[in-house]
């Protein structure tokens, strides 16, 4: 029987008769790698798998023969059971490769387990689609939000004339996205956030594992970081920060999956129903933003809600208004 993570991986790619799919993953993924590829072979298609040695890791560049492959395949799957932050650049240049064909469709994911599996990537996708949508709409067209949380998130940011990208578990041809899916998001004026972010989730990047050890407050002016508190993770997160364009905010996101998770993994984290994260650093690309960092690092925390110009649209992971 085909696994439910293998099916949904498949749905979100779109993968079809007569199609190429390739699995890109780690030796720790390699024998799901295999689950995926028979998936696709009963739709089909035509598969191959490439596993990364851990001799090899961290990729720190853009992997040439695999950059190359990426324009001759219809549909990729990058999952990783771990990664290192450094490894940001090589994925780049694995979704510049997908963009600039203008067909291939690429989906990643890092620190794929089992749990993931058998949650988040088990949600009802048509529902996460759904949803992602409706949220969406009710948002279209403010220009100035207000996010709360519930351990104490008071941010307003500006849109200006951006719009809302949907990480619907849809994936177009010459782009990519994340699976596990389920979130909107979008990439604030980068001059526009104040007031104060309180995380009680995940803070990834900061080579400190899991929840973070007591919430960290993060107070932005103008757009810009200007004050940190909490525990360790909050110690780290100071270092990221210190990078250059690290401290410019980047992305507000809006969780949607109903499986997913607040476990101290953002890509579960940041698409928990009810949920929202705020990002700094990197923001250029599918993302809409301007600012060029070497590090994104989102913030998660729950209990959220969001008004619009003034008035109460999300709350509950429900649209309220």
């Amino acid at each position: 029987m085909t696994p439910t993570y293998a099916t949904n991986a498949l749905r979100c790619l779109g993968v079809r008769e007569g199609e190429r799919f390739q699995m890109l993953c780690d030796e720790e993924l390699y024998p799901v790698g295999l689950e995926v590829c028979a998936a696709a072979a009963e739709l089909g298609a035509i598969p191959t798998i490439t596993v990364f040695p851990e001799s090899s890791r961290p990729l720190a560049t853009p992997s040439a023969p695999v950059v190359a492959s990426i324009a001759e395949t219809d549909a990729v799957l990058l999952w990783l059971g771990n990664t290192d932050p450094v490894e940001v650049n090589h994925r780049r240049g694995l979704y510049g490769a997908a963009e600039a064909s203008g067909r291939t469709r690429l989906a990643f994911g890092a620190h794929i387990d089992a749990g993931v599996l058998e949650h988040e990537m088990a949600a009802d996708y048509a529902a996460i689609e759904e949803r992602c949508r409706a949220f969406a709409d009710a948002l279209r067209g403010a220009r100035r939000l207000r996010v709360t949380g519930g351990a104490g998130t008071e941010l307003e940011v500006e849109l200006g004339d951006r719009e809302w990208k949907l990480d619907d578990g849809v994936i177009r041809p010459g782009s990519w996205s994340n699976i596990p899916a389920g979130e909107i998001f979008i990439a604030p004026l980068e001059t526009s956030a104040n007031g104060v972010l309180v995380v009680d989730g995940a803070l990834p990047a900061t080579g400190q594992a899991g929840l973070v050890d007591e919430p960290v407050r993060i107070e932005f002016r103008d757009g810009r970081v200007v004050g940190i508190e909490g525990g360790r993770h909050a110690a780290a997160f100071r270092k990221i920060v210190s990078q250059p364009g690290g401290d410019v905010i980047a992305e507000l996101g809006i969780g949607t999956n109903e499986r997913a998770r607040m476990q101290g993994n953002v890509m579960t984290d940041e698409k928990v129903l009810g949920s929202a994260h705020v990002a700094v650093g990197y923001n250029l690309g599918a993302y809409g933003g301007v600012n060029d960092s070497t590090v994104h690092c989102d913030c998660c925390f729950g209990d959220a809600a969001i008004e619009a110009d003034g008035r109460l649209v999300l709350e509950g992971g429900k649209v309220v208004g």
